[in-house]
């Protein structure tokens, strides 16, 4: 009974640190049933060789060539592959994605990611994923090395609204400078951006009337309440989103603008697929199908390969069920992981019951009597998303050919 009322305080508290209670490491000579597949029985060898002994993230490269292919099928040759760095971001990954993809158009929603764009990759072409604050304009510019990097033609900024317009129109002329602008149009998500092809048109006045200061180049539609559908150009879900953009480009063209010189942007990992067939848009985002956490897992990208994981190693291992005094069937005993509290989800060893507690510092996991995994070896977790979680960890490690082949930095989220 003291165990049972340990193991509610402890989940009603999310304890941080570890118990003090006994643990052992345990005997190898035992050991035949490490939960593990060949393949994570291979990755857990290699990091028990080559790893640093704390909690890394794992990239596949073999796997990300592969999803790589698929992304650059979908797109095809007429359109443009716009890498969304905000889910792969490291420069050396971006290089790699970059050079395999044959692709130099990025999209970035983070102002100190975007100066570090500008120094590392001085012939991209940016177009912004979300609009930026005029204070976050001023700094990038501010932190420009304007020698290196052609911002005025190779930086797109993404407006949404009228009222910000003028405020970019207000800077571009205090600094002397011609900001190139992108229109964010709703296409049926309601997260913002101009509304009706109407508003577009008065945006449009504004820019032909300051050429010194602002130049249009183009549209930016996103569409995510598509996925998950098993959608495709006959769906009433995507010819409602394509009517949509297909009227704000009839805006443009009266506004004296040819469609065909314009980017026009949208979809993302989950429905670049549907558009394989179209040419509403020429200028195609996705990220996170390079690499594939949990969240991509849908219809359309059911032939991407999992090419990204956590791997955390075992502190300590209790044979017994320290919290229970009789443990249901797969309970039997627990394990401690280094680290915790990860947007991830247990990939293997299979099965193995949740956490005892959300811990950031030692997570404890239940496991059945029959796993004998040992302390040092590795458990390995699929993130539900990479854009935040990949900068959790250091370097990522780059694996191939059962080697980490190398170690990524990723990027600083602050400038």
């Amino acid at each position: 009974m003291r165990r049972r009322k340990l193991l509610k305080s402890l989940m009603a508290a999310g304890v941080a640190g570890s118990t003090n209670l006994l643990w052992a490491p345990g005997s190898r000579a035992d050991a035949h049933n490490t939960g593990h597949n060949s393949y994570f029985a291979g990755l857990n060898e290699m990091l028990k060789r080559e790893g640093p002994g704390h909690p890394v993230m794992l990239i596949d490269t073999a796997r990300m060539t592969h999803n790589i292919s698929r992304i650059t099928q979908s797109v095809g040759e007429q359109k443009r592959y716009r890498v969304v760095v905000k889910s792969l971001p490291s420069v050396p990954l971006l290089q790699e994605v970059m050079g395999k993809a044959r692709t130099q158009s990025l999209m970035v929603f983070h102002q100190p990611f975007l100066n570090a764009i500008a120094q590392a990759f001085p012939g991209s072409d940016v177009l912004l994923g979300k609009p930026m604050p005029v204070a976050a304009v001023k700094r990038f510019y501010s932190e420009l090395d304007h020698q290196k990097y052609d911002a005025q033609n190779n930086v797109q900024w993404l407006v949404d609204t009228k009222q910000r317009l003028l405020q970019y129109q207000a800077f571009a002329r205090q600094h002397g400078l011609r900001l190139a602008i992108n229109f964010e149009i709703d296409v049926g998500l309601h997260r913002g951006g101009l509304a009706q092809p109407e508003m577009l048109s008065e945006c449009l006045n504004i820019v032909a009337g300051d050429a010194e200061h602002l130049y249009f180049t183009g549209l930016m539609g996103y569409e995510p309440q598509l996925t998950g559908l098993k959608a495709d150009l006959a769906d009433p879900a995507v010819s409602e989103v394509l009517s949509i953009y297909r009227g704000f480009i009839d805006r443009a063209r009266l506004g004296g603008y040819d469609p065909e010189k314009l980017v026009l942007n949208g979809a993302g990992s989950h429905t670049l697929k549907i558009y394989e067939k179209d040419n509403t848009m020429n200028d195609l985002s996705a990220g996170s199908g390079v690499v594939m956490p949990t969240d991509f897992d849908t219809f359309h990208l059911s032939d991407h390969q999992p090419a990204l994981f956590i791997a955390a190693p075992i502190l300590k291992r209790y044979r017994t069920n320290p919290f229970m005094d009789e443990p249901p069937p797969g309970m039997e005993q627990v394990y401690y992981i280094y680290g915790g509290y990860w947007k991830a989800n247990m990939v293997s060893p299979q099965p193995v019951g949740e956490p005892v507690y959300q811990s950031t510092n030692q997570s404890p996991i239940l496991a059945s009597a029959d796993l004998n995994l040992q302390v040092d070896d590795y458990m390995f977790f699929r993130p539900t998303q990479s854009e935040f979680v990949m900068l959790q960890f250091g370097d990522l490690l780059a694996v191939n050919k059962g080697h980490i082949s190398h170690k990524w930095p990723v990027f600083h989220q602050t400038g």
